[in-house]
């Protein structure tokens, strides 16, 4: 198809002080002098006493040195009533966190996926009711799978029917080894999902769609979502790709440690950003996408989006029912979770990956809109809840009398998590570091038609393991099994080497249930 057509692009609007610096409060408006969506300079005083006290709520949580960084806004109607960082973007630079450090965003970026794919609907560029053998022809699923029956508006809604256990998900997430060819050719391992078309969250689905966006658009979906979405929002500091971003701007991926957070690998590069986690942005630029989303997509006075493409994304097109921290899903649309709490629908959609944690979410109703971007990895989804929803309260003039309640669960929780993390580590220490092999023996390279290429060297006498972008050190989990202990994924996983009786080297390994050949070396 030929280029896309865009929506009317905001451009020239003249800069705006943003509402939180006429209140006293410091927020840092670097990055926004292009435009702000009808950002307000004055505000009402009890708004400006709920963001007084939201951004006391915020301190406290940076010094609870559960995360080294934040990054914040709240959109209410149609204003960015507030935009500021917190912390620092790592523990070594102690760079301070802005308005517009970037932040990776995990499964965040599969509203803007979502949403590419409404606005390409409402053109009649593709239809969401295609079937997967019209949108990809000759596709081959596997055989208990029909192209027939899956439409694009069910990979969107996580109702495909498809089991994500695989190595679609692997491949695109974590060792970015793949070809779009060589991913058609691997949906045929991935069978029916046990509970058949009902909703079952993962990156399956927008994988997919993305593959269905590479056929039909020659520029592909990272570009589609560019020319779409980000360009006419002028969102300058959301990409796909970390190659094109400055790396003073980047927060870097810190975890739960026992003493505070742990820098760990940032474990994204360009070819594992991926259509169902795929983006790196700021609070500001979120702020505004927000607007767009509360308001039909009109910015600034000016209709940016279109507005039937929003309103399909919002609109509940599959059930759900589970918890996430304080607020209940009931249904999905395109992109978006559909949650209740404290009796208001929200529609939200987080994201986490390791070092990373992700907050997006709007109450339609109020029009009401939150953003918090995180760099302290899983324990910081504790730190975004406890954000997001006192805000919520205190904007809506809500009780807040348990506040310090749950504050003191979620510190008694992060006392608990670093408990656990002394004991994980104790008992890893106390495994006896030893293998009837010598360590060199395991090295090698190590092969899956499914899973792809595993490398094991040894630096400095310890093993390490890479496949592709992902890469780790190695620990013996049970050195008589020739058990290795691998975090390629983020999180710990057994690899168990095949030595036949009497061998000198493994033939082999089992990784995430897949074999794998080791490739014979000369000399061997």
């Amino acid at each position: 198809m030929g280029p896309l057509r865009h929506s009317l692009h905001v451009r020239h609007i003249v800069s705006i002080t943003i509402v939180a610096a006429a209140i006293g409060l410091s927020a840092v408006a670097a990055g926004l002098a292009g435009w702000l969506p009808e950002t307000r300079t004055n505000q009402a005083p009890d708004t400006a006493a709920a963001l007084r006290d939201i951004e006391s709520l915020i301190t406290r949580a940076i010094k609870a040195n559960v995360t080294p960084g934040l990054g914040v806004a709240i959109v209410r109607d149609s204003h960015i009533v507030y935009v500021k960082g917190f912390g620092v973007t790592d523990q070594q630079s102690r760079r301070a966190v802005n308005s517009d450090t970037q932040f990776y965003i995990a499964s965040t970026s599969k509203t803007f996926t979502a949403l590419a794919g409404a606005i390409l609907a409402e053109r009649k560029a593709i239809d969401l009711d295609w079937p997967l053998s019209r949108a990809l022809p000759g596709v081959v699923m596997h055989p208990k799978v029909s192209a027939d029956d899956i439409t694009l508006r069910e990979l969107l809604t996580h109702g495909h029917g498809i089991s994500p256990n695989g190595p679609i998900p692997f491949r695109t997430a974590y060792s970015g080894e793949f070809t779009n060819d060589l991913l058609l050719d691997l949906l045929r391992v991935h069978g029916p999902a046990p509970g058949g078309k009902t909703f079952a969250y993962s990156n399956f689905g927008y994988n997919l769609f993305g593959l269905v966006l590479d056929h039909h658009f020659k520029q592909g979906w990272k570009q589609v979502l560019h020319e779409e979405i980000f360009e006419p929002l002028e969102m300058a500091s959301t990409t796909a790709l970390r190659s094109k971003t400055d790396p003073a701007r980047l927060a870097q991926p810190h975890e739960l440690g026992p003493d505070g957070p742990e820098l760990v690998a940032y474990a994204k590069q360009d070819a594992n950003m991926q259509a169902a986690g795929g983006h790196i942005t700021t609070a500001s630029d979120l702020a505004r996408y927000l607007v767009a989303e509360m308001n039909g997509g009109r910015v600034a006075g000016h209709q940016v989006l279109p507005e039937a493409a929003i309103r399909e994304t919002h609109r509940q097109q599959i059930g759900q029912d589970r918890n996430y921290g304080s607020f209940r899903r009931f249904g999905a649309g395109l992109g978006w979770d559909l949650a209740t709490y404290d009796g208001n629908t929200v529609l939200q959609r987080f994201g986490g990956f390791q070092g990373f944690h992700s907050h997006l979410s709007f109450m339609p109703e109020p029009r009401i809109g939150v953003v918090v971007l995180a760099n302290g990895g899983g324990a910081s989804s504790g730190v975004a809840d406890l954000i997001s929803t006192y805000a919520y309260d205190r904007l809506l003039n809500k009780p807040t009398s348990d506040l310090e309640a749950r504050w003191k669960d979620f510190i008694s929780a992060i006392d608990r998590g670093r408990a656990a993390i002394v004991q994980d580590r104790a008992t890893r220490r106390a495994r006896p570091q030893t293998t009837p092999l010598p360590l060199q023996a395991y090295a090698g390279t190590y092969v899956s038609p499914i899973l792809g290429r595993m490398e094991w060297t040894l630096v400095d006498g310890t093993l390490r393991a890479r496949m592709g972008i992902a890469e780790c050190g190695v620990e013996i989990y049970n050195g008589a099994l020739h058990q290795l202990r691998v975090t390629l994924t983020g999180s710990g996983s057994v690899v168990t080497f095949e030595v036949p009786p009497g061998a000198t080297q493994p033939t082999g390994l089992r990784f995430m249930n897949e074999p794998f050949t080791r490739e014979r070396q000369p000399g061997d």
